[in-house]
């Protein structure tokens, strides 16, 4: 890495994972792999799509895309802080110093202040035009510092910009009510007769969760029916 400096490039700059190995590979996905990358300015993520022929060109336009994503959650505290996409394939974000809500224990302190700061967190990013879609994934929630939550892996973001067309604007509504009821779903852990009156208006399923609910709950049946059934000598 010639200068190992990161600034908002948005696609002009120079390459940010080095070709001699010092970066640390965290892990791959559909869009590619994900590094840890230590510069001058302090350790960043920064996520590189691979391969070759269409499969390379599908992951760079889904980075194009998540960095628009990034672009306009700007300044939204909880977000991590985007330095641009070097050369088309590389998405350089801020690391955010924290441990996933899935690890034992999260979060720490108190778990009601907690689910309140998500809560604003995520209306402030569906404010800006976003909605997550995937919150049900406890690993893209991180208990950062002091115990705030952060919000991280934008891939699967549905937009709602201005001037956006009558079906993007109801996929955004769609997303943007899975982004609730995962938070309800995460906060009450599923008891939902302990639920907090005022957070019933955050439990609204969508048509593809309420089919799906009710598969599991005919599939559960099923299963019971079978199993208390006895077998013969």
């Amino acid at each position: 890495m010639p200068s190992g400096e990161v600034d908002d490039a948005g696609g002009q700059g120079e390459a940010v994972v080095p070709a001699d190995g010092t970066a640390t590979l965290l892990g791959q996905g559909y869009q590619g792999a994900v590094y840890r990358v230590d510069t001058a300015s302090g350790p960043v993520i920064v996520k590189k799509a691979m391969g070759r022929g269409i499969t390379r060109a599908l992951r760079r336009a889904m980075l194009r895309r998540e960095y628009g994503i990034y672009r306009m959650l700007a300044g939204v505290s909880g977000v991590p802080a985007c330095h641009g996409l070097r050369e088309g394939d590389e998405l350089v974000l801020d690391l955010v110093p924290g441990v996933s809500l899935r690890e034992p224990g999260q979060p720490p302190g108190d778990r009601g202040q907690f689910f309140a700061e998500l809560l604003e967190l995520i209306k402030a990013v569906h404010r800006a035009g976003v909605a997550h879609g995937d919150l049900k994934r406890k690993d893209n929630i991180l208990v950062g510092p002091g115990g705030h939550p952060f919000l991280i892996d934008f891939g699967t973001a549905v937009s709602a910009p201005p001037g956006a067309g009558m079906l993007r604007r109801w996929l955004f509504r769609q997303a943007r009510r899975t982004d609730l009821n995962a938070w309800v779903k995460l906060k009450y852990q599923r008891q939902w007769v302990e639920m907090d009156p005022a957070d019933q208006q955050y439990h609204r399923p969508t048509l593809p969760e309420a089919v799906a609910r009710r598969l599991r709950r005919a599939w559960r049946r099923l299963t019971l029916r079978r199993l208390r059934r006895p077998r013969a000598d």
